[in-house]
């Protein structure tokens, strides 16, 4: 089946049309590639030759991917010549519409229905999973502060805060393997797996006397345990819903923030009435019991048909993701570096009190949410990823703006008002963005690919900005660190942008 060339000076009649053609077409190239697949089936059934079987599947795999391009293509055209609006038809935002070949090739996993009741359990089952996993991570600058001003003053502010980096750069690496794994097993199993290793991992952590035991339990161990329910609970969401998209995942992900909020000022709360070592048992105990016991409803609604490579790398050849992937990398770096630094430099610069600077962190995770659900509500509206590109632009603006010429109260609250609820956007958007530009069914491996992206953030961030502290700010002058942390969202911005312009240029376009 082919389709006519599409001009920008079409009519709204012939764009509609069009439209129709190019879903016919579509559904047309999907029969043959069924067919496809039958021959690949029907040869492993009948014991065919492994050669001519894995000739089959190559045939499916160069029939799908060529298709996808073609459709993606001719469907960008339609869209923007939509949004070069002729005359006579008015529209506010024309829609980028994106033909994913990993959706092509998905089956249901479940015969719940997207948008019911069944769905929201499942968000909100992403929403308790997240606010442990996450929620714990994000408040790791309560213990930093507590080794670097209590248990450990002798080491250096770079040691400790490995720490928390070996949390997320693990949480990271275990996060490609997850994503592997929650398409070839059972999502729900796995997420319980998660939950009693980060339990292990806390629980072993209240023991440890040294940093170099705790980068094992609370570091290592509990990355590993905690990157089952980061990549389910940050994946699932967007498969169970075709309406409200970005609402759903921005209240499943909110979960962290939530998590972060509470967590800070509980940590905080704990360590003084307890101690660090029952402080870290509660936490233990409360996050397995309460992610096992949602672990029922972390399930997927579409898996993609079965294949041997942990990630898909055939994304990599798509040049926006390739700069999704690096604009990624230095969002990450830019996240945790106000949440690890912000506690200790309220004691250190502001002067003030610890219970202080946790309720700073406290604050910050607060907005994160609100930042969450606003882009949440606004992405379905206004597209994802220009969402994404504006909340990257605010966190540069409040770091370059408020915490880079100041060190008052005033502008220290002003950074964690603005940086918490911009943050709080940029993560929450971000698998809605995986899903809407490179598709649904494949998410997890998507996500897995991303995590690498992650990892690379995480070296970026946190251990530079620490390394700057001890040895150009002496552990007491926090510019050069605020200077290289404000720069990472700069960054981010320009691939994103880039990334934005490779899929249009047309401005007032949902994408």
């Amino acid at each position: 089946s082919s389709n006519p060339p599409f001009t920008c000076e079409t009519t709204a009649a012939e764009l509609k049309a069009s439209n129709e053609k190019l879903r016919l077409a579509s559904d047309a190239l999907t029969k043959k590639i069924e067919a496809i697949r039958a021959t690949v089936n029907n040869s492993r059934a009948s014991g065919f030759k492994v050669k001519e079987a894995t000739a089959a599947n190559n045939e499916l795999r160069a029939a799908s991917s060529g298709i996808t391009e073609k459709i993606k293509d001719k469907a960008l055209i339609v869209d923007d010549s939509v949004g070069g609006a002729s005359a006579g038809h008015k529209t506010k935002w024309a829609t980028v519409e994106f033909v994913a070949t990993a959706d092509l090739r998905a089956e249901e996993a479940t015969d719940k229905p997207a948008d019911g009741a069944y769905a929201w359990m499942v968000i909100f089952a992403c929403f308790i999973s997240l606010m442990l996993s996450i929620g714990i991570n994000d408040a790791y600058g309560v213990y930093q502060q507590h080794y670097q001003l209590t248990e450990f003053p002798e080491a250096t502010t770079a040691v400790i805060s490995w720490i928390g980096t070996v949390q997320f750069l693990i949480m990271c690496v275990g996060g490609v393997l997850s994503g592997f794994l929650c398409e070839h097993f059972d999502t729900r199993v796995l997420n319980a797996v998660g939950a009693v290793i980060m339990g292990v991992a806390f629980i072993g952590g209240s023991f440890c006397t040294t940093v170099g035991q705790l980068m094992a339990t609370q570091g290592l161990l509990y990355g590993l345990g905690a990157s089952f329910p980061f990549v389910a609970g940050t994946s699932i969401p967007s498969q169970w819903f075709t309406r409200r998209q970005g609402l759903a995942t921005g209240i499943a992900l909110s979960g962290s923030g939530v998590g972060g909020m509470w967590m800070t000022s509980a940590t905080s709360a704990l360590i003084d009435s307890l101690g660090r070592p029952w402080a870290m048992r509660v936490t233990g105990i409360v996050s397995m019991v309460a992610v096992l016991a949602v672990s029922p409803w972390m399930r997927v609604r579409l898996v993609p048909h079965r294949g041997e490579q942990i990630i898909d790398w055939t994304l990599v050849k798509d040049r926006r993701f390739c700069l999704f992937l690096a604009a990624m990398a230095f969002a990450i770096a830019a996240y945790f570096g106000p949440f690890y630094q912000m506690p200790s430099y309220s004691v250190v610069v502001l002067h003030k009190s610890e219970s202080w600077g946790s309720n700073m962190d406290t604050l910050m995770n607060g907005l994160s949410v609100v930042g969450r659900l606003a882009v949440g509500m606004l992405a379905d509206i206004t597209g994802p990823l220009n969402l994404l590109v504006a909340n990257t632009a605010l966190a540069a603006f409040g770091l370059l703006v408020f915490w880079v010429p100041f060190n008052t109260v005033g502008t220290s609250i002003a950074v964690t008002l603005v940086f918490g609820f911009a943050i709080g956007g940029i993560v929450s958007v971000i698998p809605v963005v995986a899903a809407h530009v490179f598709g649904l069914a494949r998410l997890p491996s998507i996500m897995g690919l991303l995590f690498i992206s992650y990892f690379v953030g995480g070296l970026l961030g946190v251990p530079p900005m620490s390394a700057l502290l001890d040895g150009v700010g002496q552990r007491t002058d926090y510019t050069s660190s605020i200077w290289y942390m404000a720069m990472l969202p700069v960054c981010s911005l320009l691939f994103l942008l880039a990334m934005r312009f490779t899929i249009t240029r047309k401005l007032r376009v949902k994408v």
